[in-house]
């Protein structure tokens, strides 16, 4: 890796997001709703890791900056590891909505870890392609952030892992793509991840899970970057919300978020790009902008604040009842600080 690309602080081109692992709206020709992977998803519960995510069975996988894998194949280093855990395809997704006649929408479920020490900053949504043996390339298709759980800006803090999707529109029934993620950054040595997702897949011997070795706060305790003070001061659930109901095994979860301007200019925030719920593999957890629009204290979509002024109110996501642990976060990148504090909700 050259200095040029070393002086880039780009890591996947990709990131964090609001959402859900759920594709609320979705259809392909086999299933609707939740996908269910291909591969590797089920059968026995692979082994776990525990403690700071680094088991002795842990170690770096090999030292190729190029690897190539399978389905199911962790690709580890000291900083960072990658998993495809499967496939499946759709006719129909929220946001690009129906694929044009004889096409379908290829999702691949990809999970990725931050291993090492220092954040890791996310960026450029173009890093993620399909190729085939005859050089054909697709690039990924932007799906409805509340939905999607595309990656995104923002950071990876040590210790965390982030879930989701990441969408392309290919020819129905085609075969011989090789998932291919671009790396650019000052963390690693590794320059591109190239995923076969015809070969046979593996069982992974463990899925990545959360493992944060940042302090994580509680409800109650502000956090103060970029001159903004970030406040939880309470959570709540509810089984219903005005004419919304969570439905059998879910309730809402609704933390109250306050933000308190110091700076001498209007903060702009954003919502769906600064805030996230996660749980313990990472996946984002639902927030309902219907459910949003019905709350008469809600927080803001895309609030302007005035200087010494504040915004505070209720951000309603849908999660499975008692799910545990939930981890709040609010990213400053976006306002001028790279830090992302971490509230355990429960």
């Amino acid at each position: 890796m050259t200095d040029d690309r070393r002086s880039r602080r780009a890591l996947l081109r990709s990131g964090v997001a609001a959402g859900t692992l759920l594709l609320a709206g979705c259809s392909g020709n086999e299933s609707t709703g939740t996908p269910t992977p291909s591969g590797p998803l089920g059968g026995t519960e692979p082994r776990t890791t525990t403690g700071d995510g680094r088991t002795d069975e842990d170690e770096p996988t090999d030292d190729s900056e190029r690897p190539s894998v399978v389905v199911g194949q962790r690709v580890l280093r000291e900083s960072i590891g990658f998993l495809v855990e499967g496939t499946t395809r759709y006719g129909k997704l929220p946001g690009p909505g129906q694929a044009p006649d004889g096409r379908e929408y290829l999702v691949v479920v990809l999970s990725v870890k931050n291993r090492g020490d220092e954040a890791i900053e996310m960026g450029d949504l173009n890093a993620f392609r399909l190729t085939d043996s005859d050089g054909t390339t697709r690039e990924r298709v932007d799906l409805v952030t509340q939905t999607g759980s595309q990656f995104t800006e923002g950071l990876l803090v040590p210790g965390e892992t982030i879930r989701g999707f990441v969408a392309f529109e290919v020819a129905r029934a085609s075969t011989g793509w090789t998932f291919v993620v671009d790396i650019e950054s000052l963390e690693t040595d590794l320059e591109r991840v190239s995923v076969d997702l015809d070969a046979d897949p593996q069982q992974p011997d463990a899925l990545f899970r959360q493992s944060l070795r940042v302090p994580v706060n509680e409800v109650g305790d502000s956090v103060t970057a970029a001159d903004l003070t970030v406040t939880v001061p309470e959570v709540r659930t509810a089984d219903s919300v005005g004419r919304s109901r969570a439905g059998e095994g879910q309730e809402f979860l609704l933390p109250t978020v306050r933000v308190d301007n110091g700076k001498d200019r209007t903060a702009y925030l954003g919502l769906t790009g600064q805030t996230l719920l996660t749980g313990p593999r990472g996946t984002p957890q639902a927030l309902d902008l219907g459910v949003q629009q019905q709350l008469d204290g809600a927080f803001p979509l895309n609030p302007n604040v005035e200087p010494g002024e504040h915004v505070e109110g209720e951000i309603p996501y849908l999660v499975d009842t008692g799910a545990s642990p939930l981890y709040f976060a609010f990213d400053f990148t976006t306002s001028g600080a790279e830090r992302k504090p971490i509230w355990q909700l429960r």
